[in-house]
């Protein structure tokens, strides 16, 4: 995909990100169409959508050369497909999403639960709905493992080991927004233990747990439920970082026409989400430029930014009207 950038021009990859931001935006106004139906004027609607293509770190992301922009693309098509009652497209598009990147894995149950008797409503009889929700499971995973298939063909198992595999054993020791990197790093510096393994492992967890009950709870409201997912899956993750935001904030357009919070309440909770990632970033400018030991400091601060996140998340729950959204 960035060959241009050897052949033709070096940045080539940076403009395609870019042009894909644009695309994301197209795509939520799409996806708010078919939520807010008649609600709202299609003024009202590229409001929404503006929060996102004004956004100054996922402009950022993408100008300085991360590919994110492309997982939410492919994301968003999956969901946009899946409430348009294009099934089969939606899912082989899903399961290139997960190929991509294996975050949306996420999503899969909240989806496989949204296909529910509604979505089936021309369809009065039961076993049409589990006929829907099979399709939905055989080819969506179809599609990842047949991909998963021809990586593995052309690449060997280095492919398994560097896009599945790292991520169980990852160690990443350097400082990122995590609350896990102090212990990585502190444990990076003595031979490897079978506690010390298992940590990696067991990081997992609360990751999953949260992820499963969000999807069990919230399933019926669908773009509420995905932020809510990829919120706590990127606030819980072992490495946290700039780009990690981008998969949220593609989301949040999506559930701005529903929320009841005051401005001044949402500007609190994106100030406080703000300062405390400038606090981080001063002890990581003190340990990165000036050569200071604020490996502490820097773990406290993520631990701020880890309470910023949840607060954030409780607020965002507790303001939300339920949207009820059906598939058309």
């Amino acid at each position: 995909m960035l060959i241009p950038n050897i052949v033709w021009f070096k940045s080539f990859g940076k403009v395609l990100f870019a042009i894909c931001d644009i695309v994301i935006g197209i795509l939520l106004e799409k996806i708010l169409e078919i939520q807010l139906k008649d609600k709202k004027s299609k003024e009202s609607i590229w409001k929404y959508s503006l929060c996102w293509l004004l956004n100054p770190i996922s402009t950022n992301v993408s100008t300085r050369g991360n590919a994110e922009s492309i997982v939410s693309i492919i994301a968003l098509l999956s969901l946009y497909l899946i409430l348009h009652k294009n099934l089969f497209i939606g899912s082989v598009i899903f399961g290139l999403a997960v190929h991509f990147k294996i975050y949306p894995v996420l999503y899969g149950i909240p989806l496989l639960f949204f296909i529910d008797q509604k979505y089936v409503d021309s369809l009065k009889q039961k076993k049409w709905l589990w006929t829907r929700r099979l399709e939905f499971f055989v080819v969506s995973a179809g599609t990842f493992f047949l991909l998963g298939a021809i990586m593995y063909l052309l690449y060997g198992f280095i492919f398994l080991d560097e896009t599945y595999l790292y991520h169980v054993v990852r160690k990443d020791n350097r400082h990122n927004f995590s609350v896990y990197f102090y212990y990585l790093y502190l444990s990076s510096a003595i031979p490897p233990t079978l506690y010390s393994s298992m940590i990696g492992i067991l990081a997992f967890i609360p990751q999953i747990a949260l992820s499963l009950a969000l999807a069990w709870k919230y399933h019926k409201d669908i773009s509420l439920c995905l932020f809510l997912q990829t919120l706590t899956f990127v606030a819980f993750n072992k490495v946290c970082t700039v780009q990690y935001f981008v998969w949220y904030f593609a989301l949040i357009p999506l559930i701005l026409p529903y929320t009841t919070m005051k401005l001044w309440k949402g500007g609190l909770l994106i100030g406080v989400w703000f300062a405390t990632q400038l606090i981080w970033l001063l002890f990581a400018y003190k340990l990165e430029f000036l050569g200071e030991n604020t490996f502490f400091s820097i773990w406290l601060a993520g631990i701020a930014f880890f309470a910023s996140n949840l607060w954030i998340l409780i607020e965002i729950i507790r303001h939300h009207s339920p949207s009820n959204i059906k598939a058309e």
